[in-house]
């Protein structure tokens, strides 16, 4: 099989290239636009927008949809997208925006899925926390930095447990925030007594196809306030992934290797821990915390 360019120096310009291009840098997805709004007790507008669609056709709608939600007595879901069926013919194919019941997913879907509807049923005016859309699509950033890639948060309620303590005791809080555009976890431990104390939290994720390769923390420890991560994978072998943070009170993002060798299967758990000591009157502050799969060593 030979080498293939899309749009090389002297290609001549056809519509399957772009096509081609699209599926080449992009998912199906929203790329502006497409925002679900309540329009009404049982209606729901959808702004225009541009999308692409699994057969890398982009679509450009500069009209104003509006869909009706029954406003049923029994909990109901919705997906919401463009229906396309690509066609090699001149003009194209139009996109036939759909709504069907249940939660459908882009392997069953011909076209580009712009969200969800999730009523609660009991006959309640539609509201805007019924939909769930998917982040919009930025090319510009498909190549990922440790700072842009996405970070898998622990879950609200579920985050962490406290599987060791010694000394003084350090009162934990923390906070949740999943309802803006990037989630985080807020943690704070301070220590009110007069003496030393040190608590171990434990942070379970689990792994997808890609095994987690990087820690990110936003973090700031006082002086006097140690905090020491550690790994544990598939098979419960404990690793230090790095020395102590300490002594750092401002906010600043810290990225740490997880090591390659460390076995991480499938569906299987693995856990972040963290070693937190803390002398007298101090305390550690998490603003976020997260694994992701991002693997380049910059």
């Amino acid at each position: 099989m030979s080498q293939k360019r899309i749009q090389d120096f002297g290609s001549p310009v056809i519509a399957k290239s772009f096509k081609l291009l699209s599926q080449a840098i992009t998912d199906p997805g929203i790329l502006d636009g497409h925002e679900f709004i309540v329009d009404a007790a049982d209606r729901m507008r959808i702004n225009p927008g541009t999308s692409v669609t699994n057969q890398g056709v982009i679509l450009l709608e500069d009209e104003v949809k509006i869909l009706t939600i029954q406003n049923t007595s029994i909990p109901a879901d919705y997906t919401i997208y463009y229906s396309h069926e690509d066609a090699d013919i001149s003009g194209g194919i139009a996109a036939i925006l759909t709504m069907d019941s249940g939660l459908l997913t882009t392997s069953v879907v011909k076209g580009v899925i712009l969200g969800y509807v999730r009523y609660p049923g009991g006959g309640v005016p539609l509201d805007q926390s019924n939909f769930i859309q998917p982040p919009k699509i930025k090319i510009g950033t498909l190549i990922p930095t440790r700072e842009t890639t996405p970070w898998l948060i622990p879950v609200k309620g579920k985050g962490y447990m406290v599987t060791a303590t010694s000394g003084a005791a350090i009162t934990l809080t923390d906070t949740w925030d999943i309802l803006g555009s990037k989630p985080e976890m807020y943690l704070k431990a301070r220590n009110n007594t007069v003496s030393s104390g040190t608590v171990t939290l434990t942070f379970p994720f689990k792994v997808s196809d890609v095994p987690f390769a990087l820690l990110q923390m936003v973090i700031g420890t006082d002086i006097n306030a140690l905090v020491t991560p550690y790994f544990i994978d598939s098979l419960g072998t404990l690793a230090s992934l790095s020395s102590p943070f300490s002594g750092q009170t401002a906010l600043s993002v810290k990225s740490v290797d997880i090591p390659r060798n460390m076995e991480q299967s499938p569906n299987t758990l693995v856990y972040l821990q963290l070693e937190i000591t803390l002398a007298a009157s101090r305390e550690t502050k998490i603003q976020a915390l997260g694994l992701s799969t991002y693997n380049l060593p910059i």
